[in-house]
């Protein structure tokens, strides 16, 4: 705590409720943490506003501020993402909160902590016809693993600042990975707060507020330092045993999204999506159609798999024996763990194995990945040689071969995710992300931003950062073009590609059923929706850094390691949707074993 923040010996004869609760609040958050915040502007968040602001200006953490709070909490779920910090974003009340909501579905299924610190009116303004006034404080019942309504209306007195002190300890608790217990698995917190005026003081003085704890810690420590969440432990009694994996059987692992790395299945074969950790033994994910015809005897699943539906397929085989690693939270529709098909045999915390693996499960594990990443080289090698047009999958083959121990990956929903799963990552060393938990294009450039402020900061005593690349359609991009209005006065990255796709249109349709030929008819308009939009004049418009490329060898110039860059550039690589279909129905041929035996 700074020193003016410390309580004074005699209390100031006009201390406003609204500016006191909001210094307690913001001070208890950095107690617990916190690095960053993001701020939008609004009337009715002045407190919480200036309070972040005097913080930033003491040292205590960095500001970001942005005028759409849609980007603006994905900015800040980018930045909580990478410091496992909770991170608020704050808005006034009103739609502002409402634009909040895809950030905070996305941060709950990913177990990222993102608080909305929203500002509110008085309860009893609500049903009055009040401007502005709006039901917010169930808004994320659904989009949050803990909520709270604090009146911010009433004198701080040091007990009231002790009880908004511990229920800000309590959300944290609940946001982060639980420590102790049966474990929650963490996601994103709403505070709303009702302020009453005055919003702010006569001048522009800190906010005199009771002290914290002396040691500068958290008013209430709950589990590990960066709490945990005891009292799940009920909801998740089927998890408790740990199972034993007889390794002797044939046995494959699935790395879904965010899986964590289990030292007990090191070296067994694993297919694994590219925000998984990179495995010991990979596996290329097109094997799954060798799985398919010499299947595994069990499968151990460890994370969300989202991807590919030849291992949706495999997970669906009653004939394999499928467990299921996760701490198995409840968020309201009993313990919930990634089994979509009920094809589970058991749901367990942790697992022990025994037993030695087959050497000839290994060998045929082996030569099924091999394989499949010589279709992928092959198919990809054939195109270019026959002269076709660049597709998103050339472009993330160029972009994961430039890859380098270091760097940051952010890889945009639909196509980008997958053609970076076939084309190689997981990598050891690689940082990638990629938002899973609902698999929207939302947010997608102002999640870039902020994963690639967050390594900045843990790189800032180097000359150059590490490169952030992200990798997404045209379409995620327009989406989210807004993240790109930085103000002059707000913390840049200094090291930020942004890989724009542009086939013109929502390519992940044309190899899904709504792409058949016979569906042809009214496909542009309601599934391929192309757009006209100038990329270059929008960047412009932005200040950012732009640069066009028509030809693969132009691609891999620009993605080079050594390419200077500063700040955020964007590069746009004309591609066509056109081969898709074809060129996925060549790949699944393409890896398949002849003779499988």
């Amino acid at each position: 705590m700074s020193e003016n923040q410390q309580q004074s010996p005699e209390q100031p004869a006009q201390q406003f409720p609204s500016e006191v609760a909001a210094g307690v609040i913001v001070d208890e958050l950095i107690r617990l943490g916190t690095v960053d915040a993001v701020v939008c502007p609004g009337s009715r968040s002045a407190p919480l506003a200036r309070a972040l602001v005097q913080a930033a200006d003491a040292g205590r953490l960095r500001l970001h501020v942005r005028i759409d709070e849609r980007s603006a909490a994905f900015l800040a779920l980018g930045l909580a993402s990478q410091t496992s910090r909770v991170t608020p974003v704050v808005t006034t009340s009103g739609t502002a909160v409402a634009n909040l909501v895809p950030a905070m579905v996305e941060a709950t299924i990913s177990g990222i902590p993102l608080l909305a610190l929203t500002a509110d009116r008085p309860a009893h303004y609500r049903g009055t016809g009040a401007n502005q006034t709006i039901v917010q404080d169930r808004l994320f019942a659904d989009a949050s693993v803990a909520e709270f309504d604090l009146d911010g209306t009433r004198e701080v007195t040091p007990a009231v600042a002790a009880q908004i002190r511990a229920r800000v300890d309590r959300l944290a608790a609940a946001m982060l990975p639980s420590a102790v217990g049966a474990g929650a698995a963490g996601g994103a917190g709403h505070l709303n707060v009702r302020f009453i005026e005055p919003l702010v003081p006569d001048d522009d003085h800190v906010a005199d507020i009771p002290a914290g704890r002396a040691d500068g810690g958290p008013w209430t420590r709950i589990g590990a330092a960066k709490g945990a969440n005891s009292a799940s432990s009920a909801q998740v009694a089927a998890t408790q045993e740990a199972a034993t994996i007889d390794l002797s059987r044939r046995t494959l692992v699935i790395a879904g999204s965010n899986a964590p790395h289990l030292p007990e299945l090191e070296d067994v074969p694993t297919i694994a999506e590219p925000n998984s950790y990179a495995p010991a033994v990979p596996v290329h994910p097109l094997a799954a159609g060798t799985f398919a015809q010499i299947p595994p005897e069990q499968i151990v699943l460890v994370g969300r798999p989202t991807l590919h539906r030849g291992i949706s397929k495999l997970l669906a085989n009653p004939d394999i024996e499928l467990t299921v690693v996760s701490p198995a939270g409840n968020r309201g529709s009993g313990a919930e763990f990634p089994d979509v098909t009920a094809n589970a045999r058991a749901v367990v915390k942790q697992i022990a194995t025994v037993g030695e693996q087959d050497p000839q499960w290994l060998k045929i594990c082996e030569a099924a990945s091999e394989l499949a990443v010589k279709a992928v080289r092959e198919t990809l090698t054939e195109s270019i040689e026959a002269d076709e047009p660049l597709t998103g999958f050339h472009v993330a083959a160029a972009l994961t071969d430039s890859l380098r121990t270091g760097d940051n990956v952010v890889l945009g929903a639909s196509n980008p995710v997958r053609d970076a799963s076939y084309t190689g990552l997981p990598f050891p060393g690689v940082n990638t992300y990629a938002g899973r938990g609902a698999a929207g294009i939302d947010g997608t450039v102002a999640t870039a931003i902020g994963i690639a402020l967050a390594s900045d900061r843990v790189h800032n005593d180097e000359i150059r950062p590490p490169r952030t690349l992200a990798l997404m359609g045209d379409l995620a991009f327009q989406h989210d073009s807004a993240a790109l209005a930085i103000g002059p006065g707000e913390p840049r990255p200094e090291n930020l590609t942004i890989v724009v796709a542009n086939d013109g249109g929502g390519g992940i349709f044309e190899t899904l059923e709504a792409g058949s030929p016979a569906l042809r008819g009214n496909f542009e308009r309601i599934f391929g929706t192309p757009q006209d939009v100038d990329f270059s004049a929008l960047c412009d418009a932005y200040g950012v850094g732009y640069t066009r490329v028509d030809a693969l060898p132009d691609l891999l110039a620009e993605l080079h390691p050594d390419t200077d860059v500063d700040g955020i550039r964007v590069i746009e690589v004309t591609t066509s949707r056109a081969p898709r279909r074809q060129l996925h129905a060549k790949l699944s041929y393409n890896s398949q074993l002849d003779n499988p035996s």
